[in-house]
């Protein structure tokens, strides 16, 4: 008898350890703290945006009684395994994709979804940077309330840097501008009713495609918006015509890895100025004389290897000038403290200083954007 019940608890065992190595062996994961073993079962075909699949996976499902806000992390105090999750619905033959993450904190990743009564989901950890096992909670809470609710709209917009919109030729209405090579762009304009109408310009050879960033602003106020092109080997302007259907170039000399770019008002004396990340050293800014777009360096985030990534304007002390916030990323052979963000607080007289410590600002992680927001 004794014999029996050892090899009953030790085939337990070895139906639990192979339970959630497939889609359709997925384990019901508990509210609460679950164990994952090492990752050895099959992975999904999908990382659902956040890059390519792994070669092993774990799976999990989860059945919501009623609607409920899931979360489910790997953020535990003490564990350091690099985790990346996957949440899908369907059925094992045709999964959707619901939401991913990767690195939510550190290397711990975490997600939340609204789950629908009746429905189950697959949650998915897959061995990208890690087959290690590891601990990960699932917790519930009311459903999250959508408070706005979008409809899509279709576009025939086509190019490979459709990645600015704005309002191009001054009818209050947002078009898309689709970068198409260094010598063409196209428009979308946004008609009345939200279709878009696709207009192709040939532009001056701009030697450079906004591989990187772009950005939108009227620098020489002709009541057209103009483009500034950030790439991996410098910048250039595009410059709108009179009545917006031609387009001059200027390409900048300057040799560097941009990350993000903006139009601003530097030096408060009303005309559009150009602000640059410089990935490997201090920033550059293009100061606009009304007729040139003039280069500088230093003054702006002065790190010798840079490490400039995402840069937003914002006054967000009130006093009636721009004040700038980057996020810094430790890439790009930037160095140790390359990492650590900045905020630059405008001093009112073409200065600027940065606050970042004395704001509890100077987060010292890899960032990689930021936004500003009243909450």
């Amino acid at each position: 008898m004794r014999k029996n019940l050892s090899l009953f608890i030790l085939l337990f065992n070895i139906t639990w350890g192979i339970a959630q190595l497939t889609c359709a062996s997925a384990l019901n994961v508990v509210l609460g703290t679950n164990t994952a073993p090492v990752i050895t079962g099959t992975a999904a075909t999908t990382a659902c945006n956040i890059g390519l699949p792994g070669t092993a996976g774990l799976w999990y499902k989860y059945t919501a009684t009623q609607d409920r806000s899931v979360t489910v992390s790997t953020v535990i105090t003490g564990q350091n395994v690099d985790t990346r999750e996957i949440i899908f619905k369907g059925t094992c033959g045709a999964l959707t994709c619901v939401t991913a993450n990767d690195d939510f904190l550190g290397n711990a990743s975490q997600v939340t979804f609204t789950a629908q009564a009746g429905t189950t989901y697959y949650i998915v950890f897959d061995n990208k940077w890690s087959s290690s096992g590891f601990n990960f909670t699932v917790s519930e809470t009311a459903p999250l309330v959508n408070r706005v609710s979008f409809t899509p709209q279709s576009g025939n917009v086509y190019g490979t840097y459709n990645n600015c919109v704005v309002d191009m030729n001054g009818d209050y209405l947002d078009d898309i501008v689709s970068v198409l090579s260094n010598t063409q762009i196209a428009i979308s304009y946004q008609q009345p009713g939200g279709t878009f109408n696709p207009v192709t310009y040939n532009v001056p050879n701009t030697t450079v495609t906004p591989s990187w960033s772009i950005a939108a602003g009227d620098y020489d106020n002709n009541g057209f918006n103009d483009l500034i092109y950030g790439s991996g080997n410098g910048i250039c302007f595009l410059k709108a015509n009179a009545d917006g259907t031609g387009y001059t170039s200027d390409r900048k000399p300057q040799t560097f890895l941009t990350q993000r770019t903006n139009f601003i008002d530097i030096n408060k004396d009303g005309k559009l100025d150009a602000f640059v990340c410089d990935d490997n050293a201090p920033n550059r800014f293009y100061l606009n004389d009304g007729t040139n777009m003039n280069h500088n360096q230093g003054g702006l985030g002065d790190f010798p290897s840079g490490g400039n990534y995402g840069s937003i304007w914002i006054d967000y002390d009130n006093d009636g000038d721009m004040d700038l916030y980057i996020a810094k990323c430790s890439g790009g052979g930037s160095g140790p403290g390359g990492n650590v963000d900045e905020l630059h607080r405008n001093n009112g007289d073409g200065t600027f200083t940065n606050v970042a410590v004395a704001a509890n600002m100077a987060n010292p992680t890899q960032t990689w954007s930021s936004a500003w927001g009243g909450f």
